[in-house]
């Protein structure tokens, strides 16, 4: 197995789809916070900003990069990364090479783990950089830091802000890796995860007003798909309360207790016959 992620690492660790879809958010950071610095201080700098809110509010902002991945355009991003991941090695035409030589189940969960280690590296720095360029900009151009913010506020703020990106980033993988296996493609892979993530957006947000014309199927379909429970953990961890949906039969609510149950069953299922349909798989 550390032969497996040794290798998977090797492979990855500098390749192109690591530097574009993983490094890209903090060297992207950089460039972005920079410039925003540098406007700020050539119109004159100082005045409205963050600076003018609780400490609370400052932390929040400070921490907001986490809502990225949960985003549909962060999703995509992470489906792209995975899809590279798990389908490259039939475009490389490599499996025959490996195959033979390791356990098929040691070599998806190779692959699962350096490319979950390496998106959960990139997002962790993106989101300590944006933090620190907060604080800088807000430093340099003369706004006022709040006081009341400590290290240890800051710290639970990102690990809430990790723990809500944990199920899009999960389900998202599991959705892109199973589809790279069935299909052998990185480019249908691909596909297949924007396709799946934009229809579980576009269902949780249209839903409400597709329930009169069948009330039973989309209220059945709301409360099996992941769509809502990836967004009612997210809510409850940043809100404390579970998330309300406004149905014309009513409000549409479950625990997150229930949320976190239904999102791993999916993410359990997808990731086991993903494992299941490379070990049937024929390797020529």
């Amino acid at each position: 197995m550390r032969d497996a992620i040794a290798a998977e690492l090797l492979k990855f660790r500098d390749h192109r789809a690591t530097w574009g879809l993983v490094w890209i958010w903090p060297l992207g950071l950089i460039v972005i916070w920079l410039l925003a610095i540098g406007v700020d201080l050539a119109n004159g700098g100082g005045g409205e900003g963050k600076g003018a809110a609780s400490a609370a509010g400052w932390i929040a902002d400070s921490v907001g990069f986490w809502n990225v991945p949960a985003h549909p355009i962060g999703r995509y991003l992470i489906g792209a990364f995975v899809a590279v991941v798990f389908a490259g090695e039939y475009g490389w035409n490599t499996w025959k090479l490996v195959v033979p030589h390791r356990a098929r189940s040691s070599l998806i969960a190779a692959k699962y783990a350096v490319a979950l280690a390496l998106l959960a590296i990139g997002f962790t720095l993106a989101a300590l950089l944006f933090s620190g360029f907060g604080w800088l900009e807000d430093v340099v151009t003369g706004d006022p830091i709040p006081a009341g913010i400590t290290a240890a506020a800051l710290f639970n703020a990102h690990a809430v802000g990790a723990l809500a990106a944990a199920a899009p980033v999960l389900l998202t993988a599991a959705y892109v890796s199973l589809a790279a296996i069935l299909t052998r493609s990185t480019v249908g892979a691909l596909v297949i995860g924007l396709v799946i993530t934009t229809l579980e957006q576009l269902f949780r947000s249209f839903a409400p007003m597709l329930e009169p014309f069948a009330p039973g199927l989309v209220g059945t379909l709301y409360q099996a798909l992941p769509g809502y429970h990836l967004a009612n953990l997210g809510h409850w961890l940043e809100a404390g309360r579970a998330l309300a949906i406004p149905f014309p039969s009513g409000p549409f609510s479950m625990s997150p207790a229930a949320s976190l149950a239904i999102a791993a069953a999916w993410i359990a299922a997808l990731t086991a016959l993903t494992f299941r349909s490379f070990r049937r798989q024929d390797i020529n």
